[in-house]
């Protein structure tokens, strides 16, 4: 694995650690290692097996061993694990929505459902009044979010997270980065990737579709796939 896909499975770890209730410092350690090794130059995975991870600043022996796992086996067992008990896809469309990822979580939960679609059709019958704590008003709020719907962050993604994450994405479809990342901007409001054919649906980035060329990752984060002929590539 290289270094943006070690950094995009802590990312989702860390993002699940948060929703399953877990100590701060916990998935803070895990979101800065992510970080950390987005930005290290020497290959991850070569740094595993050397012995010599816990150079950088920042890995500690329980951040060792999960990364030895993952350089490994490519998986977590942990992060399989948690993905049975907190839908990954509905924590990243709430974060898409603007109503929070425990919101639309602990709404999954009450309700037995995990998929966006699943949202979606609960939301359309009205069955959102059944979830405790969810009034009237929350529901009329809630139903205009996923009625309205949204292609752009709910957050601006800074230049380094960005670009990696489209060229990770791009790199899974035959594509190229395009959006703000391929305009190097310091701060994106816009990601996608241009390609000739593909799409999103199998990309390990990508939690759900929430159109059918809109993926977003497990922070909410979406990105567009733009699928282009050879003749009007460039233009794309």
């Amino acid at each position: 694995m290289d270094n943006a896909a070690v950094a995009a499975r802590l990312d989702e770890y860390a993002a699940l650690l948060e929703l399953a209730g877990a100590q701060y410092y916990s998935y803070r350690a895990y979101r800065r290692a992510a970080d950390l090794i987005r930005a290290t130059p020497a290959p991850i995975d070569e740094l595993v097996r050397t012995g010599r991870v816990r150079e950088l600043r920042g890995i500690g022996a329980g951040i060792e061993t999960r990364l030895r796992e993952l350089v490994e086996t490519g998986e977590l067992a942990e992060l399989r694990e948690l993905e049975r008990t907190v839908s990954p896809e509905l924590a990243a469309y709430g974060r898409l929505l603007g109503i929070g990822a425990q919101r639309a979580v602990d709404i999954g939960r009450a309700l037995g459902i995990r998929t966006v679609e699943e949202l979606r059709s609960a939301a359309a019958e009205g069955r959102l009044r059944e979830v405790p704590g969810i009034g009237p008003k929350t529901e009329a709020k809630i139903v205009a979010a996923i009625e309205r719907g949204t292609v752009q962050p709910s957050r601006v993604v800074l230049l380094n997270r960005a670009r990696a994450l489209v060229e990770r994405i791009a790199e899974e479809v035959g594509g190229v980065a395009a959006g703000d990342p391929r305009r190097w901007k310091d701060a994106c409001t816009w990601l996608a990737v241009a390609a000739h054919s593909g799409d999103l649906a199998s990309v390990p980035e990508i939690v759900s579709l929430v159109a059918p060329n809109v993926g977003i990752t497990v922070e909410g984060i979406p990105v567009e796939l733009h699928v282009a002929p050879a003749e009007s590539f460039g233009t794309a």
